[in-house]
């Protein structure tokens, strides 16, 4: 966990995941934000889905090396424990928020299920209607207009 040569505790690193894409096959799959010892933020921390699974990329900038683009981290852990626990930070985050958007997804599905079940419910069937059963109808049925003024179909209004 220490640098032998330099005895220093790996500082605390929380993350918090800026961006998901929703793209399936993209290999880019989120962004990320990673706070160090709660005071030094680091913006544009990547997980990225590579032959050999998901990584994380440190941010990064171009640049122009005898002809050819280069990248070169803008910034990075020093220490194979730092890398570490910049890791376990960011792969919890993404993990949270992956579960997260299920649960929503979960949530929309079901609350569409239940308004078409309640439009099934409280929609009328489409029957047409008989002379018999028209008779006691203040209105026509092929027409739905009054058939005559017959007052008050509810009750008595005063």
């Amino acid at each position: 966990m220490n640098n032998k040569n330099n005895p220093v505790e790996t500082p605390r690193v929380t993350a918090r995941i800026t961006w998901m894409n929703s793209e399936e096959g993209a290999a880019k799959k989120a962004a990320a934000n990673i706070t160090i010892a709660g005071s030094f933020m680091v913006r544009g921390v990547s997980i990225v889905e590579g032959a050999n699974g998901l990584f994380i990329s440190m941010p990064q900038r171009e640049a122009e090396r005898k002809g050819e683009k280069v990248y070169y981290e803008v910034a990075h852990p020093v220490t194979a424990e730092m890398r570490q626990a910049i890791q376990d930070a960011v792969f919890d985050a993404y993990t949270q928020s992956l579960a997260i958007a299920q649960q929503y997804r979960d949530s929309v599905a079901e609350r569409q299920k239940e308004e078409q079940a309640l439009e099934t419910q409280t929609k009328a069937p489409d029957v047409p209607i008989t002379g018999d059963e028209q008779e006691g109808l203040p209105f026509s049925a092929e027409e739905n207009i009054p058939a005559e003024d017959t007052g008050p179909i509810m009750g008595l209004m005063m």
